[in-house]
């Protein structure tokens, strides 16, 4: 977490197959050619019943495509999960020989397994939903087709005390929805009111909310979200699939944020195998069946699971 180190997670899955990429652009690049799958073979993947199509991608703090790269894997396959992170900068990563610097590597692991995602969110929401009305680039113009800063700011001057000094943050997210949010650190204020946010597709008519970094509130809700994995992890019982442990977890976290998440899940989940590794920023979709995201302040864990036999009667 503090000092240099290397990151290393082994599994063991009987009846999957796996392949490789590394991307220096958004476009998707070609699957490494010593692989049994191709796109069109993960594609039908995705669509066939029973089987899953887990994605492990890491991309370097430089690479500006990692957005639209997830997106495109997303498109290629509705109903893959991507999980992993963006790294510091210095950090190296490793795709089967070669050690790499720059872009976006990935593990993609195919067969008859599940995959449930939780993320536990550092942010918590606060003030009105509101819907961007107009955008430029990463920069919030309009919020309810008024300039976007003195409307913050009269959010901001009618939070509670407490809450007014912790840091802001704002919450994006989807069209027609409430949530859950994407959430990007404020950079700076522009002359005509309008808001810099972190990296960001912004589109005008998703709904925008801020978010305040409250350890406390995040504490609450980490607790919650384990409680959410542990019951993931016991779906499956070694009465129905024998003594082995068929079971394992994979956890990606903010290396700026709370680092107990690690050891409070090996404590609510005992038994159950942990990897993963701490992150500048976090990759994981938000609700179900949705495209993955940046994330920023959170813990995303991946509950992987041996698919439990469908008897026929």
């Amino acid at each position: 977490m503090t000092e240099s180190g290397v990151a290393l997670t082994a599994a063991a899955m009987p009846g999957t197959t796996t392949a490789t990429f590394r991307a220096t652009k958004s476009a998707l690049p070609a699957i490494d050619d010593g692989s049994a799958c191709s796109w069109v073979d993960l594609a039908k993947s995705c669509e066939n019943e029973g089987e899953t199509v887990g994605v492990t991608v890491f991309a370097d703090a430089s690479f500006e495509h990692v957005g639209e790269l997830l997106t495109r894997l997303h498109v290629a396959m509705p109903n893959s999960v991507a999980l992993g992170g963006v790294v510091d900068e210095g950090s190296l990563m490793f795709l089967n020989d070669d050690v790499v610097r720059r872009g976006a590597v990935a593990l993609l692991i195919r067969g008859e397994f599940e995959l449930d995602t939780h993320v536990a969110h550092g942010a918590r929401p606060v003030g009105p939903v509101m819907s961007l009305t107009h955008a430029h680039d990463n920069a919030v113009l309009e919020l309810d087709d008024s300039p976007a800063h003195p409307l913050l700011l009269e959010t901001l001057e009618q939070l509670p005390e407490n809450s007014k000094s912790l840091p802001v943050m704002l919450g994006l997210g989807v069209s027609g929805s409430k949530g859950p949010f994407v959430c990007r650190d404020i950079l700076s204020v522009g002359e005509t009111g309008g808001v810099e946010v972190a990296s960001m597709a912004l589109q005008e008519g998703d709904v925008v909310q801020l978010h305040v970094r409250d350890g406390n509130w995040a504490k609450e809700h980490a607790n919650r979200v384990i409680e959410k994995c542990a019951d993931s992890a016991k779906k499956v019982s070694s009465e129905e699939l024998g003594s082995e442990n068929s079971t394992g977890a994979m956890i990606f976290a903010c290396g700026n944020g709370n680092r107990m998440h690690a050891s409070n899940f090996r404590e609510r989940v005992p038994g159950t195998p942990l990897g993963g590794a701490f992150l500048r920023s976090e990759i994981a979709p938000l609700a179900k069946g949705r495209a993955s995201n940046v994330l920023s302040h959170t813990s995303t864990i991946g509950i992987y699971r041996k698919r439990k036999k469908s008897v026929s009667m």
